[in-house]
């Protein structure tokens, strides 16, 4: 496929397969992912037995989809599967087979509609070999540029010594990797109160997890491995200013990393979704503006409906605003 050259392009999208197989009867476990209800009208999402979302048909439905995309300027959208379905608790062969199944339907949409869908896919990041196994799958058979992953995995960080094998995969197949928070590991029991996990919980757990591929080193080890983090980076442009003072400080912040934490905030992406544009404006001087692309978290509630409307107010150069809307996403993407 050859995407468009011109029309914006959203990385921050999720969807669902219209169903799936019954996976706790498969392999055991009380938090799998159900439906209930019908995909084509109201639908619930539940983990297990407790109740996660309502879903309209736009979840699902590539049309719906489209008519949505139309109505806001969206030539292209990239699909990912919706974090509450990462499954990084499950066991590894069966988180792989779940994996392959969201995949899958993925790849089907954008068979159906190559001219305005790219794949994201899932990884049983859990368990590294078989995250690489369908890491390859997903690069070389369904011709994914980029797969998802959680900014922590069950707990476990992504500068973790387990998870290298994966992105020296992710590395020598040029695939890109977009972040989304899904359970943040600082504080959950407070953030939770209140039901403030996505709204509280989520940007932190971003700049925890943008902080630790940072004085990690895996910007460093892996410089040609293409990151993007969404909800415009969370927290972290605004704590940048405090890494850097502790990087000039703390002896064992400095001998981590040759350089302070800001230069490395340049060779990573964003997406716009911050809800205001004051805070698009900060992450625009933060990150620059080659390193922000259009992202709507659609179709869920606390996302937007016209990510490009966010862009209005910043009143952008047109050559900005291209890059934004488009450019930045192709390079991120590696779209040729």
């Amino acid at each position: 496929m050859t995407p468009p050259t011109s029309g914006a392009i959203d990385v921050h999208t999720h969807i669902f397969p219209s169903g799936w197989d019954d996976f706790a009867a498969r392999h055991g476990g009380d938090r799998w992912p159900r439906l209930v209800g019908d995909p084509a009208g109201t639908c619930k999402l539940y983990l297990g037995q407790t109740f996660n979302r309502n879903l309209g048909p736009n979840s699902f439905d590539p049309v719906r989809r489209i008519e949505d995309m139309d109505r806001t300027g969206i030539a292209l959208q990239l699909l990912s599967p919706a974090p509450p379905t990462f499954c990084y608790w499950a066991d590894g062969p069966a988180a792989a087979e779940w994996c392959r199944m969201q995949n899958d339907a993925i790849a089907a949409i954008v068979a159906r509609h190559p001219d305005r869908f790219l794949g994201a896919g899932g990884l049983p990041l859990q368990a590294p070999d078989l995250a690489i196994k369908e890491l390859e799958r997903v690069a070389t058979s369904l011709r994914f540029p980029a797969v998802e992953v959680g900014a922590n995995v069950d707990g476990r960080d992504l500068d973790d010594a387990a998870l290298a094998p994966v992105w020296d995969a992710a590395a020598a197949l040029g695939v890109a990797v977009f972040v989304h928070p899904q359970a943040p590991v600082a504080g959950q029991p407070r953030v939770a109160k209140q039901n403030l996990t996505q709204v509280i919980g989520f940007p932190l757990e971003t700049a925890l997890a943008m902080s630790r591929i940072v004085f990690g080193g895996v910007l460093d080890r892996w410089p040609r491995l293409r990151w993007c983090f969404a909800h415009g980076g969370g927290a972290f442009a605004y704590i940048l200013p405090r890494l850097d003072h502790g990087w000039s400080l703390m002896d064992e912040a400095h001998a981590a990393i040759p350089k302070p934490p800001s230069e490395y905030a340049r060779r990573v992406w964003v997406d716009s979704l911050t809800l205001s544009p004051r805070v698009l404006t900060f992450a625009l001087e933060t990150f620059g503006p080659e390193r922000v692309v259009v992202g709507s978290d659609y179709p869920f509630r606390l996302g937007t409906d016209d990510p490009l409307a966010g862009l209005r107010p910043l009143a952008l150069a047109a050559g900005v605003r291209g890059r934004i809307t488009r450019d930045n996403a192709r390079e991120f993407l590696n779209l040729k």
